[in-house]
């Protein structure tokens, strides 16, 4: 790394800092995937971070933020199990522990290296062999001690496409899968969203097949079908999540959404795909009344981009055209009403919208 052993950003940090995890994984990969940086620092203590200007936000373990950069660094620690799901852990972050002993608690090899200021790579765990195996595999067997990583791998196969999980680790995970039920819906929600982000987000469903890990979080989906409409249709990102609103009824994605705690905006989409998808694909069979039924249904012509983004998912899904609906609704939301009382307004505004559903839209 560039820069002084004991300087970053003209702040003087205490200890010895390395750059570790996914941007060290990348740099080695010639990749740009994990924008983020992490920093550990061996050697320091809270008190000493604080004095240097760093504030603490971390409730679990001593995570710092640097006072220019508003990077984090984390002291070095350990962890031992303790108790159920992600959380049960006593960690251990005096200044004894080595780096070596901090890169020990980590998921995969590939994860579980760190950088010096002299860019010296410090790899006890073999992950630069498996950057250039592209094999996904656990560091130790302290690996089974927290069931998200279940769900980390799986993205992790969406993210690098071109890498396989090692049969170790597919066996590991696979006796996880009691303890997934005991995870918070808002961890299993961002492992999922970041992995439809990836390159290859069916590999997340199919990973969670092979290892029998598709309930309790996705037991409403048919897993299996989503992933080959990803893979059919090359979706990725919001049209990734809309796959399963195209395959599912709306009482499944419901149950799905809330089960997961999605955020109102994806929610609103996959269960719109689910509500109006198959609808906005034979609009133009219907009749005018039905059309306007149906974009009012579907909030088309409200103010906001939503009715937009359903469109464009439905399109991703399906091989139909719904540019003539895109312009019908950019055509509708500009007829405007004159010189009528505001009694009259809307019943007018209306007729004129259906009249000119009739004459331009429908067959």
């Amino acid at each position: 790394m560039d820069g002084d052993e004991k300087f970053i950003n003209e702040v003087k940090i205490p200890g010895t800092v390395y750059l570790v995890g996914g941007a060290v994984r990348d740099r080695l990969r010639d990749a740009e995937l994990d924008t983020d940086k992490d920093w550990v620092v061996v050697g320091a203590t809270v008190a000493e971070m604080q004095a240097a200007g760093f504030t603490q936000v971390g409730n679990q373990f001593p995570v710092f933020l640097h006072p220019v950069s508003n990077e984090e660094y984390a002291l070095a620690r350990t962890e031992r199990k303790l108790g159920e799901g992600h959380k049960g852990f006593e960690t251990d972050s005096n200044p004894q522990v080595t780096i070596k002993e901090d890169l020990q608690r980590r998921d995969l090899t590939i994860n579980a290296m760190a950088i010096g200021y002299d860019d010296t790579v410090i790899d006890p765990w073999g992950g630069q062999a498996d950057i250039k195996a592209k094999m996904l595999r656990h560091v130790s067997e302290a690996f089974i001690e927290d069931p998200l990583r279940v769900f980390r791998v799986a993205r992790f196969t969406a993210l690098l496409p071109d890498f396989e999980i090692a049969k170790e680790t597919l066996e590991l995970m696979a006796q996880m899968r009691e303890e997934l039920s005991v995870l918070p819906a808002e961890r299993v929600w961002i492992e999922f969203a970041k992995a439809m982000r990836g390159l290859t987000p069916n590999r997340f469903f199919e990973t969670l097949n092979e290892v029998g890990a598709v309930d309790p979080w996705f037991s409403d989906l048919a897993t299996l079908s989503v992933a080959g409409l990803i893979r059919e249709r090359w979706l990725r990102h919001a049209n990734a999540l809309a796959a399963i609103g195209w395959l599912h009824d709306e009482d499944s994605v419901t149950k799905f959404c809330r089960r997961l705690k999605v955020p109102g905006k994806s929610f609103r989409l996959v269960r719109g795909v689910a509500r109006h998808g198959q609808t906005l694909c034979e609009l133009q069979e219907k009749s005018p009344t039905d059309v306007m039924h149906v974009l009012q249904l579907s909030h088309a012509l409200r103010p906001g981009d939503a009715f937009a983004r359903l469109v464009d998912a439905v399109e991703a899904c399906t091989s139909t055209d719904l540019s003539a609906v895109r312009e019908l609704v950019q055509q509708l939301k500009q007829i405007r009403v004159e010189n009528v009382s505001p009694e009259q307004y809307g019943r007018e505004l209306q007729l004129r919208r259906l009249n000119h559903i009739e004459s331009r839209f429908t067959h």
